[in-house]
């Protein structure tokens, strides 16, 4: 028999809070807080695994509980509860890591089905977890890509793990397999992105520029369908690099880059085994080849580079500019424009760069997904 999951209750107001300890309490162990502090210190003395978290409340409001949960427990699931009127405060709370949100008053059906969705998500994050930190003690620190490609091979029980959790479905809604491999492959780089908070839905971003940028382009479905699983993991090698590398402020020494240069070749080396098409791994192998023939790892040049990874490059160099990092604010977009343009023929396909700046140019601030978490920063190794 599977523990029961912990849920929090948070809300000042007694009736709305005692409703749902008595519709949830059948089917979870409860725990109830009137105000922030109190919710903090249960966070802190119980193993939580959801809180349902009121918006509106006096002291501490319900935003800064959600960060502050956020960054102590990452692993708590966090669930809205707004009135009508406060409906675009709960919007933006999922900006900050909500799952989700809930509206008063409150609609049973709903309650459990969302409960249900954010707890089968928290699942597939901890298997997920528990996957990568295996993973990462086969790949190891420092890896360089031979060693990837041998420990794998000699690690048959991780590669089977792989394909289970791929196979398994994640919603019931459909039974399409490229459909719940799209979906594993959100929560797998979204884990990973997790190994540095100045990287949290870094590859949400990069994938959201990248299909803007190839919505005007001829490209198949087929094709579309690629760019979205590889500029979702784009950067999946970088689980073998230690996080003081990952996570560094400034530039890197020449050892350090040495090492952050290898992950394009360990991500193509920890996928091969799933069988991914050939336009998935050319991105993750080609999405820092510089259209001069400067990048790498094999210097590939103009036309020869992948057009899937020629638009990856420039989403994720984008995203770079548009985040804040621990050492500089975010570029403003005229800055961000000029930049872009600087690096059209060297680093960038000139097409790809006149349309994304055309895009900058026609949406402006609207361009920015305000609706994926924003990362404070990222590393662009």
């Amino acid at each position: 028999m599977q523990p029961r999951h912990r849920i929090l209750i948070v809300d000042d107001d007694a009736g709305p809070r005692e409703s749902l300890n008595m519709i949830l309490k059948p089917f979870y162990i409860i725990y109830l807080a009137s105000n922030g502090e109190e919710a903090l210190a249960m966070a802190e003395q119980y193993p939580i695994d959801l809180v349902i978290l009121d918006l509106k409340m006096p002291g501490l409001q319900g935003t800064d509980i959600l960060k502050e949960i956020k960054r102590q427990h990452s692993d708590i699931e966090i669930i809205i509860l707004t009135g009508y009127g406060s409906l675009k405060s709960a919007v933006e709370s999922i900006r900050y890591g909500a799952a989700d949100y809930l509206l008063k008053p409150f609609n049973v059906a709903e309650i459990i089905s969302v409960i249900n969705k954010t707890l089968h998500k928290k699942k597939l994050y901890d298997d997920l977890k528990g996957f990568l930190k295996e993973l990462g003690q086969v790949v190891g620190m420092d890896a360089d890509p031979m060693s990837v490609k041998q420990d794998l091979k000699e690690h048959q029980d991780i590669l089977k793990r792989v394909r289970t959790l791929i196979a398994k479905p994640l919603t019931e809604v459909t039974t399409s397999s490229s459909v719940r491999c799209l979906d594993f492959v959100k929560v797998l780089t979204d884990t990973l992105d997790k190994k540095d908070s100045y990287t949290y839905g870094h590859s949400s971003r990069v994938n959201y520029y990248a299909n803007l940028i190839a919505q005007k382009l001829d490209l198949s479905q087929d094709e579309l369908d690629d760019l979205q699983i590889g500029a979702f993991l784009h950067d999946i090698g970088k689980i073998g690099i230690e996080n003081k590398i990952i996570s560094k402020d400034g530039k890197f020494d020449d050892r350090e880059l040495q090492i952050a240069r290898r992950h394009p070749e360990i991500g193509v080396e920890l996928v091969a085994p799933i069988g991914l098409p050939h336009h998935v791994t050319s991105v993750i192998r080609h999405h820092h080849e510089f259209y001069n023939g400067t990048g790498y790892p094999d210097g590939l040049k103009g036309e020869a580079i992948p057009l899937l990874a020629r638009i990856v490059s420039l989403a994720e160099v984008f995203d770079a500019m548009v985040s804040n990092r621990p050492y500089r604010k975010a570029l403003p977009l005229s800055e961000a424009i000029k930049e872009i343009k600087r690096c059209s023929g060297t680093q960038f396909e000139p097409r790809l760069v006149d349309i994304l700046v055309r895009l900058i140019e026609e949406k402006g601030e609207g361009l920015l997904p305000e609706h994926i978490y924003p990362a404070p920063g990222m590393v662009n190794a």
